[in-house]
C-alpha cells in the first residue's frame, strides 16, 4: 500500500544519509564527561511554575526536586517529602527531609514550598498549572520542615499536586529574571539555556554524586531527526529518546556501538477536534474522520511497531483502564455513509464540501500527510499548516485550531480526564481542554471522579468516562507511544520509564569510548 512505499522511501533516505557519513564514528565534540542527549526543540521553560511540554519537563525534573516524583511502575513515592500523612479528606501534611539544598547553598524549608505554591495560585499568575491547582485551598509552613496543603473538597488525586518542581523563596518571574534557570535541589544546576541551540546542566555541587557518575548534560537542539540519528552514529550524541524516525531504528539496531530499547509506555498519541466549529460538533463527522484513519497501517509501517493501538487514555498498565469500549477499525465505507447523513455528500470528484485545516510542527508534518491522503480516500480536504514549535504550542494552548494532533506525556492516573475533558479547563479559564469540548454527563463523572476517594467507587466511574469519551469522541484515540531510546553502550544506568522520565540520568556514567565501528 502507499503508507508502506513512504515508510520504505524514508527508510531508504535515511540510511543513505547515515552510512555516508557513519564510516567512522567521529566520537564526542564535548569534553569528557559530558553526556549529549539531542533533542527535537528548546524547552518552552526552564522556571518549573511554568513549563507544561514535554521536554521542559524532561530537563526540569533533573534540576527541581519536589514534594513526591513518580517511580518507574507508576506509584508516588516521596522526593522531598520523607513522610506524608493524610489526617483527613482534604488535608495532605509533607514532612520534609533535613538539610537539603538548593545548588547556590541555601538550605530548603517549607517557606520554599509556600513560595513555589503560592506564586503559581497568585490571582495574576500567568502559569498554565494554575488550572490544574484548581482544588487547592491553602498551602501553610507551620515550621520549617511541615508542608500542609488543604483542598476545596475530598480530593482523590491530591498526591499529585505534590509533583510541582520548588524553587527558592523570592525566585522572580521569568521575564524579570536573567538567569538560565532559578537555583535547584535537585542533582543538577543549569548552566546555560542558548534558545534554539542547547542546554547545560552541571552537577549541584550540594548533591552527592555517584562515583564516575557523569559531570555535566548536554542538551543539544536538533530539530532534524535524520541529523539525530547520523549523531548517534558518528559517537557525537550519547542518547535520544523518542524523538527518532522508527523507520532508521532497524539501521542504528545492527550498529555495534548502539543500543536501542523499545519497551510498552503511557504517552498517549490522539487527533483532536475544536469544538467551536459546528462542522466538527456533528458526531457523525468526528466518528468519519475516526474511521477514515488506517491506525494499525501507522503503527506497522511508518512507526514499526514503535506504539500500540490505543482505545483511550489510560494503558492497559494503568490501575483504572477499560479495554471494553466502542472502536473505530478502518472503515472508509462506514466513514462515507456517516457523512452522507451528515449532509456532506460527494460530488463528481469524490471530494465533499468539508475542508479542514490540520496544525503541526515540522516534527509532525509527514504524519499530518498521512492523515490527509487517508481523508482524501472519503472526500475530505485537510490542509496542513506546519508551524514552529513556540507558535504551534502557543495557537494549541488557546485553542486556535481546527483538527490537530498531540501527545499526552506520561499518562499515571485518570483524573486527566477532568484535565482535558471538563469544560471548566477550557481556555481562558484553563489551557487543557484545548478543543472545548462541552458534555454535562462528562463532566459529572470526572468532578465526580475528583472527589471519591473510595478506590472500587472510583474505578467504576472512570470506567465509565472511557466509554462515554469513546462514544463522544472529543479525542480520536490513535496508540499509545512506546519508550524507544537508542543510545551509546558505554552510557551505562540508564533507565527508560514508561512516562519518559530522564531521570535516572543522575546515576549514569559515562565510560571510555570503546570505539566499536558499525557493523556492515
Amino acid at each position: 500500500m502507499r503508507l508502506a512505499r513512504v515508510g520504505q522511501a524514508a527508510i531508504a533516505m535515511a540510511v543513505c544519509a547515515i552510512a555516508a557519513g557513519a564510516c567512522a564514528r567521529r566520537g564526542p565534540e564535548h569534553a569528557p564527561g559530558t553526556v549529549q542527549i539531542d533533542i527535537e526543540s528548546s524547552p518552552t521553560s526552564t522556571d518549573p511554575r511554568f513549563a507544561t511540554d514535554a521536554i521542559s519537563s524532561r530537563i526540569n525534573e533533573l534540576v527541581f526536586d519536589s514534594l513526591v516524583r513518580i517511580s518507574g511502575d507508576g506509584e508516588f513515592t516521596g522526593d522531598l517529602a520523607e513522610r506524608i500523612e493524610r489526617p483527613d479528606p482534604t488535608t495532605i501534611v509533607f514532612h520534609l527531609k533535613h538539610a537539603v539544598q538548593f545548588s547556590d547553598g541555601r538550605e530548603l524549608t517549607s517557606r520554599d514550598v509556600k513560595f513555589t505554591y503560592d506564586s503559581i495560585l497568585a490571582p495574576g499568575s500567568m502559569s498554565a498549572k494554575r488550572a490544574g491547582m484548581i482544588e487547592l485551598a491553602a498551602v501553610a509552613a507551620p515550621d520549617d520542615y511541615t508542608v500542609v496543603m488543604t483542598t476545596r473538597h475530598p480530593y482523590a488525586p491530591a498526591l499529585e499536586l505534590g509533583l510541582q518542581g520548588v524553587v527558592p523563596v523570592g525566585t522572580p518571574l521569568p521575564a524579570e529574571s536573567i538567569e538560565a534557570a532559578p537555583p535547584g535541589t535537585g542533582p543538577f544546576a543549569m548552566r546555560s539555556y542558548r534558545r534554539d541551540e542547547s542546554v547545560t546542566l552541571v552537577r549541584n555541587p550540594y548533591r552527592t554524586t555517584p562515583f564516575d557518575g557523569a559531570r555535566e548534560i548536554l542538551f543539544k537542539v536538533v530539530p532534524d531527526p535524520t541529523v539525530r540519528a547520523l549523531e548517534l552514529a558518528e559517537g557525537i550524541c550519547n542518547l535520544s529518546e523518542n524523538n527518532l524516525e522508527a523507520t532508521v531504528l532497524p539501521w542504528l539496531e545492527r550498529h555495534r556501538a548502539l543500543a536501542v530499547s523499545n519497551t510498552p509506555g503511557t504517552t498517549y498519541r490522539y487527533l483532536a477536534f475544536n469544538f467551536h466549529d459546528s462542522r466538527l460538533r456533528d458526531l457523525r463527522v468526528r466518528r468519519a474522520i475516526a474511521y477514515s484513519i488506517d491506525r494499525a497501517a501507522i503503527v506497522n509501517s511508518m512507526l514499526r511497531g514503535t506504539a500500540r493501538l490505543a482505545t483511550g487514555m489510560l494503558a492497559p498498565e494503568s490501575w483504572a483502564y477499560v479495554g471494553d469500549v466502542m472502536s473505530y477499525g478502518y472503515d472508509p465505507a462506514k466513514a462515507r455513509r456517516l457523512l452522507d447523513e451528515a449532509g456532506y455528500r460527494a460530488g463528481r470528484d469524490g471530494m465533499r464540501a468539508l475542508r479542514f485545516e490540520f496544525k503541526t510542527t515540522p516534527e509532525g508534518a509527514r504524519l499530518a500527510e498521512v492523515f490527509q491522503a487517508m481523508l482524501k480516500r472519503v472526500g475530505i480536504r485537510l490542509e496542513v499548516r506546519t508551524l514552529e514549535w513556540a507558535t504551534y504550542y502557543g495557537d494549541i494552548q488557546r485553542g486556535n485550531f481546527e483538527l490537530t494532533s498531540l501527545q499526552w506525556v506520561g499518562i499515571e492516573d485518570p483524573s486527566y480526564y477532568y484535565m482535558v475533558f471538563d469544560t471548566a479547563m477550557a481556555p481562558p479559564r484553563g489551557s487543557t481542554n484545548r478543543g472545548y469540548y462541552s458534555n454535562p454527563e462528562m463532566d459529572a463523572l470526572v468532578e465526580a471522579g475528583q472527589r471519591t476517594l473510595d478506590p472500587a467507587a472510583r474505578k467504576e466511574i472512570y470506567a465509565r468516562v472511557q466509554k462515554l469519551a469513546a462514544l463522544d469522541l472529543p479525542y480520536v484515540s490513535l496508540w499509545w507511544v512506546n519508550t524507544v531510546a537508542v543510545l551509546d553502550r558505554d552510557l551505562r544506568g540508564f533507565e527508560p520509564y514508561p512516562n519518559g522520565s530522564l531521570r535516572s540520568l543522575a546515576e549514569v556514567t559515562l565510560a571510555a569510548p570503546g570505539g566499536a565501528e558499525p557493523a556492515q
